[in-house]
């Protein structure tokens, strides 16, 4: 659990850890150099609670570094994630062990999110209307993966070695980091999806999809530029795809000529494959737009 300055919300979140179901495990927080009373309160709930371990920097380092700290100092069988403002179901610990026990072939599990209100209240919505899981939502999910994506840090649970062979949280991106750890997770594990929302994915108003927009799209960008470095066998409708978005992270942060010309070879790209006349026809459309209709063109995420 990574926390900075989360005070107002960081018992509830310790408290859905540890009254799980599920009794044997450890919660690690590592605060990330809070200005508030943040770890105070940790250290409190520590006191009460022999499971929980803290660890604090002493300088800000950023989500990934705090991620990968309390990687680091894990002992489990199986590793799961919840950010200092989000929430667990009471049975999600013991619901995907129980998965991933039952199904050796598979690694990674993940299930839907209640979406919440700042006051922790359910907005009626889940986190798969938001961004709906694929079709078929569990196995191999690479393909899918690099093109968008669909799953919740906080819905989370792998096996440990599957973190020691796929790596850490790259301390080079900011706000999407999980969804590059999970596309690297996904090049060689199976993943399992379980419809039932075993998480709470609170909104409020400091969190990164709200205030940080100019961050999320240069990041976003960061990682659609290490998938092309990475995965040079990816097909030709998915590269167009992942031109398509450089394009358009590139034209949501005001860089409307880089932006427009990765349009220009993702329509080049598209040319080439039947399967991607989609993506074709999307970018032509964005090249057609002026800057400021950009917001009005929503792009997943």
């Amino acid at each position: 659990m990574p926390c900075f300055n989360h005070a107002r919300f960081l018992a509830d979140s310790v408290r859905s850890i540890m009254e799980q179901t599920f009794r044997d495990l450890e919660l690690i927080i590592v605060d990330d150099c809070s200005a508030d009373n943040s770890w105070e309160l940790m250290c409190n709930l520590a006191r009460t609670d022999r499971r929980i371990k803290t660890i604090r920097h002493q300088t800000n380092l950023g989500a990934s570094r705090s991620r990968n700290g309390g990687l680091r100092a894990a002992a489990g069988e199986f590793v799961a994630f919840c950010d200092s403002d989000d929430m667990w179901e009471p049975e999600k610990v013991a619901s995907q062990v129980n998965m991933l026990r039952n199904n050796p072939q598979h690694e990674v599990a993940y299930c839907d999110s209640l979406i919440v209100d700042e006051e922790g209240r359910p907005t009626g919505e889940l986190f798969s209307q938001r961004f709906p899981p694929p079709t078929p939502p569990s196995g191999w999910l690479f393909a899918d993966l690099v093109r968008r994506n669909f799953i919740n840090i906080q819905s989370v649970l792998m096996r440990a070695d599957c973190v020691q062979h796929s790596g850490c949280f790259d301390e080079g991106i900011k706000w999407v980091e999980d969804w590059w750890f999970l596309i690297r997770a996904s090049r060689d594990h199976r993943f399992l999806y379980m419809e039932t929302p075993l998480a709470r994915y609170r909104v409020h108003g400091k969190s990164t999809n709200v205030v940080r927009k100019y961050g999320y799209h240069v990041n976003r960008y960061k990682v659609f530029h290490r998938i092309l470095k990475t995965y040079g066998d990816l097909p030709v409708s998915t590269k167009a795809e992942v031109l398509y978005k450089m394009g358009v992270d590139l034209r949501a942060i005001g860089k409307a000529h880089a932006g427009r010309r990765f349009l220009w070879n993702c329509v080049r790209l598209s040319m080439r494959d039947r399967r991607a006349f989609s993506t074709l026809w999307r970018a032509v459309a964005r090249m057609m737009l002026k800057p400021r209709q950009e917001l009005a063109f929503p792009c997943s995420r």
